[in-house]
């Protein structure tokens, strides 16, 4: 299995372990790189399907782009926006990490934050590409699903469920990867861990939907 594979399963299993194997290696910033690249390139696909499908987005969007056009335009600046937060968190993770005297170099968080970022993706990615399909080999349609999960029952809790598990997850691969890479304590980590979780978090959902 290639170094690649092994850290991105490596992410999910122990990732303390991987993250710290990680910044020993010296190809770490190729393989950081690899991670955003894949999440990015299979939520383009998906987002694709979305704009065949022609389904508008749920939420109002916060760019000056037609609900039913979102996801057309969505595949062009998808893929720069998913490195614009790469390259977000780990400037905030290096810089917050000042604060505690942090000794990690921007190079190793960039590199960890790689796969930080991504491994959580998978699991919205996941769904919605399985929503996707369905929609697009009409077994259901977007209407109907929003439907379903507006009213209260196993669906909704699914539907808000399986973006809370992926929140959740960001909020533990987030302060490892700063324990990791800057040397800092657990309550240390996770103060500087949960702040740039919520400040890129935020600039990602203005542009993603």
């Amino acid at each position: 299995m290639s170094k690649f594979w092994h850290y991105l399963g490596g992410t999910v299993i122990k990732p303390r372990d991987t993250f710290t194997h990680l910044l020993a290696d010296p190809r770490q910033l190729v393989y950081g790189g690899k991670a955003v690249l894949l999440i990015g390139v299979l939520y383009t696909l998906t987002v694709i399907g979305l704009a065949i499908a022609r389904v508008p987005i749920a939420v109002e969007p916060w760019i000056a782009i037609p609900a039913e056009e979102y996801y057309f335009w969505e595949i062009f600046f998808g893929m720069p926006v998913f490195i614009m937060g790469w390259i977000l968190a780990a400037g905030l993770v290096q810089l917050l990490s000042k604060w505690f005297k942090g000794s990690g170099t921007f190079e190793g968080v960039f590199a960890v934050l790689g796969f930080a970022m991504t491994v959580p993706m998978f699991v919205t990615w996941i769904v919605e590409t399985l929503l996707t399909v369905l929609i697009l080999i009409g077994v259901m349609s977007h209407t109907q699903w929003v439907e379903i999960t507006a009213r209260p029952g196993f669906w909704q809790v699914f539907g808000i469920g399986y973006q809370l598990v992926a929140l959740a997850w960001y909020l533990v691969l987030a302060p490892i990867a700063v324990a990791v890479t800057q040397k800092l304590r657990w309550w240390q980590a996770t103060i500087v861990g949960t702040l740039t979780v919520v400040i890129v978090g935020f600039v990602m959902v203005i542009f993603i939907r």
